[in-house]
């Protein structure tokens, strides 16, 4: 699974449901400090998640609020939890060189 992080949250591509259960997302949503966010996540969540990835791949959503962690911390929290993180940030710095 890899987890694009910038300015505004976090989209996760390619996770199976079947790998990564709701005991994993759970603790991962719990460090992040996700909280639910009325009119973007369905009630009671703390992300948002879809079925448009090709093969069944699901893409989720986590947003940055002031009650999450800052992009820094979000991405060691990734990298621990064994997601390829893509920090598009520096990306999208480097290519306005």
């Amino acid at each position: 699974m890899t987890g694009h992080v910038n300015e505004q949250g976090i989209v996760f591509r390619g996770h199976n449901p079947v790998i990564y259960t709701g005991l994993w997302w759970n603790s991962l949503l719990d460090e992040l400090k996700s909280q639910h966010l009325p009119g973007l996540y369905p009630a009671g969540a703390r992300m948002m998640t879809d079925n448009s990835g090709l093969g069944g791949a699901m893409r989720s959503v986590v947003y940055f609020t002031p009650d999450t962690v800052g992009i820094d911390e979000a991405i060691q929290i990734l990298t621990r939890h064994g997601v390829e993180v893509y920090d598009v940030r520096a990306a999208r710095l480097s290519s306005r060189r």
